[in-house]
């Protein structure tokens, strides 16, 4: 059984944008942790970490306070212990979502790791569902722990990486952060983990055909991220069989022809606008490739990109 290491201090804060973050370094037993904090806006805080790699089988408890916090691995595994012993790995990409409750988690870094998380004290975590109604409740139930991760893509992934980068040494570093986080949150509540779906779904057959209802509006919303049939699956409280038998029996084809139509609906509209490059349409509808997002145009329009253009 993993020994357990003293518990880490508690960090500072200072206010952000405009003042650098507070910084704390500290250690139990071989564990190393560097934190950089930005008190953002009342109950909301974001914290750059670095974690040295842990010693063998040593367990620390996780350096952040706040009621729910939602971090991304920039580089690195981290292993996370729930009060229960369940263990939870995490590789670099990942998003986390961290509700200790009255259960602190623990943690291992398994090798170097850097990351960051935003931290919500009750009232502000309360206060998301103002963005988004359809926030899961168990997220805001102050006695039940909640730890999860989740794999980053599209922007999403790409803001996760730009925060990284970003220290706060200057005002005008300190202004960016405050913008991404905002925006890197935004992509968060869009996420199945945190709003898992879109709609009271109803039981019987109700059910079934609110959810692929639901699961289309997925892919409609989020064209430029990658999919898969377990996260939608997920996302809408269905089974991936019924799901693929009665998303191709209501919409005429698979789960993936029908994003790689909307995904064509939605680039031919934005070239028909203009003001647009190719590259950038490309992107918008998720294909990191020109070359095979203009393929992919040519089958199913008969005309290549460039054509729309002019």
């Amino acid at each position: 059984m993993p020994e357990r290491a003293d518990s880490l201090a508690t960090d500072q804060t200072t206010f952000c944008p405009f003042k650098a973050p507070s910084r704390i370094s500290a250690s139990a037993e071989n564990q190393e942790v560097s934190l950089n904090r930005f008190e953002q806006r009342p109950g909301m805080s974001f914290v750059h970490a670095e974690f040295g790699a842990s010693a063998t089988d040593t367990y620390c408890d996780w350096p952040a306070h706040s009621f729910l916090q939602i971090a991304y691995l920039t580089s690195g595994r981290l292993q996370l212990k729930k009060a229960d012993g369940v263990l939870l790995n995490c590789k670099a990409g990942d998003w986390l979502l961290l509700k200790p409750a009255n259960s602190p988690f623990q943690f291992a870094a398994q090798s170097d790791c850097s990351l960051h998380w935003l931290g919500f004290d009750p009232e502000a975590a309360e206060g998301l569902t103002g963005f988004s109604e359809t926030i899961s409740p168990q997220l805001l139930d102050q006695t039940t722990p909640l730890l999860s991760n989740h794999a980053s893509n599209g922007r999403l992934k790409a803001l996760g990486n730009e925060l990284s980068k970003l220290k706060g040494e200057t005002t005008r570093e300190r202004l960016l952060i405050e913008a991404k986080t905002l925006e890197w949150l935004v992509l968060i509540l869009d996420q199945p983990a945190f709003s898992p779906c879109k709609a009271i779904i109803p039981q019987g057959n109700a059910r079934e055909d609110t959810a692929l209802t639901a699961a289309a509006r997925i892919l409609e919303e989020r064209l430029a991220e990658d999919h898969s049939i377990a996260e939608i699956s997920r996302a809408v409280h269905l089974n991936e069989f019924k799901l693929k038998r009665g998303f191709k029996q209501r919409f005429g084809t698979t789960i993936f022809g029908y994003l790689r139509q909307k995904r064509m609906e939605a680039a031919r509209s934005k070239l028909q606008r203009g003001g647009i490059s190719i590259i950038e349409v490309a992107n918008a509808v998720g294909y990191s490739n020109p070359s095979h997002f203009a393929r992919a145009f040519k089958e199913a329009f008969g005309v290549n990109p460039s054509q729309l253009t002019g």
